[in-house]
């Protein structure tokens, strides 16, 4: 072996910690430290070892046995049992490694290779680093030293850890729903077949983008903000529906799921992400708003006209001319009023279940809503001549909410109390607060719900197949928008007690905002007025 460069002839070195190669007796201190670094080198599986290259012989260092698990008072040699354990197919790697130190191309003869175990039943993984020490005048090197380490578990770690990405990426690719990797600040790091076709995108395009630059914009706010709260530890994951914008300017809608991944030490790495094209559900609910609005406008319109019509015609023919005719517009506007109710009832259930109404979360006067809500019921009061009675903790109450699904909510509730109360009865509404929930309870004074039908009363269209049901009229809708309306704004809606006299129905919702301290305060009551029979 010859050296790459012949500036200079180094001194021979010395070769103390090699196990077998006499030491100099010198120092009783030396031998000591002698001691301690082949101590040190045992713990941590590493052998010493010189190679005579003129000699052809060699010397190793104690911890070689263990590594090797052979005994050297065999007269085992060191290259010949070395040599014959090594994996064919690291064969090429170590003598590549041996050019490559003796051309210059590396400071020192390092490898990675197997080795046989010596039962024959597995490999170990060795790292061997060596470099000559001595060399003749011409350049050539006259030995090798180094050391050989056992590195089989980081090795076996590495492999496993390869394995698992591997694994990673084929179940990436292969999924159907697009699924990608994205840095901390939005960058494209890795997207599968799924992710590129939904997008427009190639892989390569997406690398050199973020997600913030394909968002709509009218959608980012809310995705960012989404994002600061899984940076900040305030959530694990968030889904959202979000618009992204395609190269050619086409807009398409996905369901988004968002996955912050971190490190041991719970330090953020980057997203997994998964978005499921919903594009086509988009368009669906898009037709289905238009229709609902069509239908209400095309139906809506006429009803109104001609129950106004059949109004006037009561107002100006109080007995009229023929007690035929009273009797024949007294049956047609009672028909025209229940259709305007199944037209109502059909219109709020497309809004709240259909998304056509966004979630508008403020901060709301309560007695105010309900209100609002006794007002529009009081026609199916005065129907069936019941009143509303409301109870408070106090006389104003501030809650986070959204107005406008509470009030479909509350008057759904209070028209469904009516319609099963007795005449002359009473429908309670009692409102309360408490750090943690405001409950509205509505109690009517009706025949109560069986304990097996208290779930079925809140799915659509359903309806209890009594004569006394089918009497009250209604399209089984009523219950069912309350729940929902109620669900969308984080709350509950629950019966709390049947099996009667009376049902009563539970509204829970939770602080949206943290709440001020609440004032002890009288119980303030106010009571409507009953209809005249």
């Amino acid at each position: 072996m010859k050296k790459h460069t012949h500036s200079a002839s180094p001194a021979s070195c010395p070769t103390d910690p090699l196990k077998g190669r006499d030491a100099p007796v010198n120092s009783v201190p030396h031998a000591i430290a002698i001691e301690t670094m082949e101590t040190a080198l045992a713990a941590a599986r590493i052998a010493v070892f010189e190679l005579d290259l003129v000699a052809d012989t060699s010397n190793v260092s104690a911890t070689w046995r263990d590594l090797m698990d052979v005994d050297l008072s065999d007269g085992v040699d060191f290259q010949t049992e070395w040599r014959k354990r090594i994996h064919p197919d690291d064969e090429v790697l170590i003598e590549r490694a041996l050019a490559d130190y003796v051309n210059g191309q590396a400071p020192r003869v390092a490898v990675e290779y197997r080795l046989r175990s010596r039962d024959g039943l597995d490999w170990l993984w060795m790292r061997t680093d060596a470099e000559a020490t001595e060399w003749d005048v011409q350049g050539n090197a006259l030995n090798l030293v180094g050391t050989q380490r056992d590195i089989t578990d980081r090795k076996r770690a590495e492999i496993a850890l390869q394995d698992s990405e591997e694994q990673f990426r084929s179940l990436m690719n292969n999924a159907p729903i697009g699924t990608a990797l994205v840095s901390l600040e939005g960058q494209w790091l890795a997207t599968n077949a799924a992710m590129t076709a939904f997008l427009g995108y190639s892989e390569e395009e997406l690398r050199s983008t973020d997600f913030q630059s394909i968002t709509h914009e009218d959608d980012l706010e809310n995705c960012l903000l989404k994002v600061q709260k899984i940076l900040s530890g305030e959530i694990d994951a968030f889904e959202l529906d979000k618009r992204y914008v395609r190269p050619d300017g086409e807009i398409v809608w996905g369901h988004l799921c968002v996955v912050l991944v971190r490190s041991d030490d719970g330090q953020p790495l980057h997203y997994i992400t998964q978005v499921l094209d919903i594009t086509e559900n988009r368009k669906l609910d898009f037709l289905r708003n238009e229709f609902m609005s069509i239908i209400a406008h095309e139906l809506r319109t006429p009803v109104t006209a001609v129950v106004g019509a059949l109004d006037m015609l009561d107002v100006v023919c109080p007995n009229g001319p023929i007690e035929k005719v009273q009797q024949l517009v007294k049956i047609a506007k009672r028909g025209g009023d229940r259709l305007r109710t199944a037209l109502e009832d059909l219109l709020d259930f497309e809004q709240v279940s259909g998304g056509a109404l966004s979630l508008n979360l403020t901060e709301t006067n309560i007695i105010e809503i309900l209100g609002e809500a006794l007002l529009k019921s009081q026609p199916v009061m005065d129907q069936h001549k019941s009143s509303a009675r409301m109870i408070l903790q106090e006389s104003e109450i501030s809650w986070k909410c959204d107005p406008v699904l509470l009030d479909k909510a509350l008057r759904h509730l209070l028209s469904n109390a009516a319609k099963f109360s007795p005449e002359d009865t009473e429908v309670r509404v009692i409102i309360a607060r408490d750090t943690s929930q405001l409950s509205i309870r509505v109690k009517d004074s009706g025949p109560g719900i069986p304990d097996n039908l208290q779930e079925k009363v809140f799915q659509p269209f359903w309806q209890q197949d009594t004569s006394d049901t089918r009497e009250q009229q209604g399209i089984g809708l009523g219950l069912t928008i309350s729940r929902q309306a109620i669900r969308r704004m984080g709350g509950e809606l629950s019966i709390e007690a049947c099996g009667g006299p009376g049902a009563e129905f539970l509204i829970t919702l939770p602080p949206h905002a943290p709440r001020n301290e609440l004032a002890s305060g009288v119980h303030a009551q106010v009571t409507r007025a009953r209809p005249s029979p």
